[in-house]
């Protein structure tokens, strides 16, 4: 889903020669409530993918995030949803793409993901342990890389 957004869509958030950086956001209660207003207003998950939760890029927990940049819920973000292709236990080979859901022009300021639990506490993890590593403070900014 971030690889498909940083291609995709017009902010290319993260994508270093492409985008521009994304900033760590540090207040805990405004990663909440970005998070809620992206992934819980106008929410309806897509029973087609295994476990389905909502995951948001660019992150809640950056200034990026489409809570920050204008919008009122997350049905204005763009729609994709996990694309199952095996079941070899290998998350990036199983769920190596996403398609998109409804119309999307490119413009939108996030994208809202219809994404298995597994993959979206995976990418969360590693989101944490990069914010550990290089001690991200508020406003540092990062770039993103994806990789399988």
């Amino acid at each position: 889903m971030i690889a498909w957004a940083q291609k995709n869509l017009s902010g290319h958030w993260g994508l270093k020669g492409t985008g521009k950086p994304l900033s760590r956001l540090q207040n805990a209660q405004q990663q909440k409530d970005n998070r809620r207003r992206v992934c819980e207003t106008a929410w309806t998950p897509d029973q087609t993918v295994a476990e389905v939760t909502c995951d948001e890029f660019p992150f809640a927990s950056s200034y990026e995030s489409g809570a920050l940049n204008g919008i009122q819920n997350g049905s204005e973000c763009a729609q994709v949803k996990a694309v199952q292709k095996d079941s070899t236990g290998v998350l990036a080979t199983d769920w190596p793409t996403v398609t998109t859901i409804g119309t999307v022009t490119g413009k939108e300021v996030c994208v809202r993901g219809h994404i298995p639990s597994s993959l979206n506490t995976g990418v969360g993890s590693y989101y944490v342990k990069l914010i550990r590593k290089a001690r991200l403070a508020d406003k540092d900014e990062f770039w993103v890389q994806v990789t399988a």
